[in-house]
């Protein structure tokens, strides 16, 4: 008898069985398939040995001496009986053994069961239903004669086209009757068809293996700064900033809490000076003469024009015309440039880049290559920066010879190094740059100069505060869902020119007025608090995703305004400025009334980063 079909929808329900009667038709739940005894082959095809087909048991057999040294015996090479196999064993094992030079005393073989083994090969039953082969890739008989006919004759390109074999079992269950299907359709041979290559390894390794070191620190490797040490002496929690590790704050004697120390480091950078590690700020050194025009194509504004000596602000779109990331790119040479990326998203720009010159741009000459690690860099930020790095550099710093925006290079203690005048805080600032090997070094100097000058360090805290007060995103904000369009820099994408996602971002869908647009937002009724997360409805509208307004993404409290403000995203924005709005958190079930105010906030003019 055969089992000739099946039935049931969503389990198997029947199973018709063909006789010399008739077909008859049984109730099942279960159905068990045999296919007989196979030997495991799969160590001598690792070892680059063929196996070689045995009619007798319908199977596979390791080709005897194909790999030097490895000698098979037992199930593995055929014998299925309990007695044949000790009888191999014992005469393999005694063989090893006089090849070792051990006197092999003679081994009585138990006695055990030694019945013939009896198989008569049936690879398909005919019939109108599907003959299944791969239960866990659905391949059927159908599909294997249809990869022939398709002239897909070859085992592997048949395992290729059907996929065949290639599940988490790797063929154990279909990979002998497939093939023997294939070599009936084509007219062939078993031994003619061949087999398809057995890679290791035989048994699926799991995901606990492979991760079994993926945790603590095997999972995120820590990444520390120069600054490191100092600032964990100084009290600093650490934060992770993607891989790296950056001081929250720095507390003193007498704060008892983070805010505490954190509004104290705000008012310190405003009135006088303050010292940040910047060094995780992604840098890409780029040169070549094409550096100018494949710059032109990453960022949405132009770089081929700026002069040397001089810094510029970029946007970098990716191809759907969504922001990828932005930062600074400063001008060194005439070939020469070095773009500073989002700590975030370094190493996505890094592999941005490459693609755009291996794929988009290959005519380009051009070069580039991280340079992270190989810079300590500080933020040194306040009305008494220059005043701080005119004692610390070996020549004096002034306005007409770095204005805001430039860049060149300086000396300190004799240490060359770079100096860019530019700003994260709204301040009168500038980062200066040594070779890793001086950061600890310099970090304590500016510290401890900082210090007679009323101010210190600063964290990461007083730093997202001092942004969120001047306006500036991260990726808080530029989290893979806003357009220039979006955070108000429409008009930094030059008509002069084609960049990355300039088409994209053109689409009308995206520059609709009435997408979410960048907003400041402040509480003016009773309850003072906003929550990074919340969203945005109109004060009169149901809280409910049909009336959503908008959303916030960074929150701080504002020690220079008194208050708490935010960041977010709201329907037509510029032009609700002035408007009321209701912030709505379901999840702490907090509702603030707030205005909608310009995202920039303090200093809007830009005279003190001038000044």
């Amino acid at each position: 008898a055969q089992v000739c079909n099946s039935e049931g929808r969503r389990g198997l329900e029947a199973i018709s069985i063909a006789r010399a009667s008739g077909i008859e038709k049984v109730k099942a739940e279960g159905l068990a398939v045999s296919g007989g005894w196979n030997p495991t082959v799969h160590l001598t095809c690792h070892m680059n040995g063929r196996p070689v087909w045995n009619p007798e048991i319908a199977a596979f057999v390791p080709e005897p001496g194909a790999v030097p040294g490895l000698v098979t015996a037992g199930a593995c090479e055929g014998v299925f009986s309990t007695r044949g196999c000790l009888e191999a064993g014992v005469r393999v094992a005694s063989g090893v053994l006089e090849y070792l030079g051990v006197k092999v005393p003679k081994v009585d073989v138990p006695g055990a069961e030694d019945s013939a083994y009896d198989i008569s090969p049936l690879w398909a039953v005919p019939g109108k239903g599907r003959a299944w082969l791969d239960f866990q890739n659905d391949v059927t008989v159908k599909d294997v004669k249809q990869a022939a006919t398709e002239n897909f004759r070859s085992v592997e390109h048949m395992k290729r086209y059907t996929t065949q074999g290639m599940a988490t079992d790797q063929g154990k269950n279909s990979n002998v009757a497939a093939l023997a299907v294939l070599a009936d359709v084509t007219g062939r041979a078993i031994p003619e068809t061949g087999t398809t290559t057995f890679r290791p390894p035989y048994v699926p390794v799991s995901i606990a293996a492979l991760g079994a070191g993926g945790q603590g620190k095997g999972f995120a490797p820590q990444r520390f700064t120069t600054s490191h040490a100092a600032s964990v002496e100084r009290g600093a929690p650490m934060i992770e900033a993607g891989l790296w590790y950056r001081p929250s704050y720095f507390p003193q004697k007498g704060e008892r809490t983070w805010r505490q120390s954190c509004d104290r480091e705000v008012g310190m950078v405003r009135e006088h000076v303050g010292v940040c590690d910047v060094s995780t700020l992604g840098k890409i050194d780029i040169q070549g003469p094409d550096a100018g025009a494949f710059l032109d194509f990453v960022y949405t504004n132009m770089f081929s024009t700026l002069k040397v000596g001089r810094v510029r602000y970029g946007l970098m779109l990716r191809e759907d015309g969504h922001v990828m990331d932005d930062g600074t790119t400063a001008r060194l040479g005439e070939n020469h440039y070095l773009m500073t990326t989002t700590t975030a998203a370094a190493g996505e720009v890094m592999r941005h880049l490459e693609f755009v010159q291996q794929c988009l741009r290959p005519e380009m000459d051009v070069r580039f290559v991280s340079v992270t690690e190989q810079w300590a860099q500080f933020a040194v930020a306040g009305p008494k920066s220059r005043e701080l790095l005119n004692g610390l550099l070996d020549a004096a710093i002034d306005d007409e010879a770095w204005p805001f925006m430039s860049c060149g290079e300086v000396s300190v203690g004799g240490v060359k190094g770079r100096l860019f005048r530019i700003s994260f805080s709204g301040e009168h600032a500038y980062e200066v740059a040594v070779p890793a090997r001086y950061g600890a070094s310099l970090f304590s100097e500016l510290v401890t100069r900082a210090e007679a000058l009323e101010g210190g360090p600063y964290g990461m805290e007083a730093l997202n505060v001092l942004r969120i007060e001047k306006g500036f995103i991260t990726h808080a904000e530029i989290h893979g869902r806003t357009t220039a369009f979006d955070i108000g820099m429409a008009r930094m994408v030059s008509r002069k020119k084609d960049c990355i996602g300039k088409t994209m971002a053109a689409r009308d869908g995206l520059m609709d007025p009435e997408r979410e647009q960048l907003v400041g937002l402040k509480p003016v009724g009773a309850v003072k608090q906003l929550v990074a997360g919340a969203h945005l409805f109109n004060e009169g509208d149901e809280a409910v995703r049909t009336k959503d307004q908008g959303y916030i993404t960074s929150v701080a409290f504002s020690p220079t305004f008194g208050h708490v403000m935010a960041l977010g995203f709201l329907k037509n924005g510029r032009a609700r400025v002035g408007e009321r709005i209701r912030m709505v958190e379901h999840l702490k079930g907090v509702q603030t009334v707030c205005e909608v105010i310009d995202p920039v906030q303090f200093d809007p003019e830009g005279g003190r980063v001038r000044g």
